[in-house]
């Protein structure tokens, strides 16, 4: 992580003071090397230990480059999310498929996607543009995500607490 030693808790929250987030340069700083490469038709993202490739946290990502590049932007912030909070039980590899779903139980999945949509849709920034008239397909482009998943944004944030 950065030499200050923020939590990463405190980095995500910096790198969200723009949008969209730099989720590449949020990786760099939490130490992780990212790379995208070819991981077939199922499989769209791993989060991996690597005492080698790892960046100075001893992990990297692999995002898979044939999805679109929305597709991939949430992968990355997914496998982040991984990383923050479940890297204490991945002993070599953590593999997502398509459906995000992985050899964890899927409420850490639900954990993964939900810290993945927060990273990069940030509550208050979306909270904010709604109230200004935007709607769900133009805050999508500001923030780089897929219609859909500002959609599912959106929609949690209409529902009673």
């Amino acid at each position: 992580m950065s030499a200050d030693n923020d939590s990463p808790f405190a980095l995500i929250a910096k790198f969200q003071k723009s949008i969209p987030v730099d989720i590449e340069g949020l990786a760099r700083a939490l130490g992780i090397t990212v790379s995208y490469v070819e991981l077939g038709q199922h499989v769209s993202g791993a989060l991996m230990r690597d005492a080698r490739k790892g960046g100075p946290s001893g992990f990297a990502i692999l995002v898979n480059f044939s999805n679109a590049p929305n597709r991939q932007r949430f992968t990355l912030a997914h496998e982040i999310a991984h990383f923050v909070l479940h890297r204490d039980l991945i002993d070599t590899a953590l593999s997502d498929d398509t459906m995000y779903r992985s050899f964890l139980s899927s409420e850490y999945e639900t954990q993964a996607n939900r810290l993945a949509a927060d990273i990069l849709m940030p509550i208050m920034v979306v909270k904010g543009l709604l109230q200004r008239g935007f709607g769900s397909q133009e805050m999508a482009a500001r923030f780089r995500v897929s219609e859909h998943e500002m959609k599912i944004r959106v929609d949690g944030l209409r529902r009673p607490a």
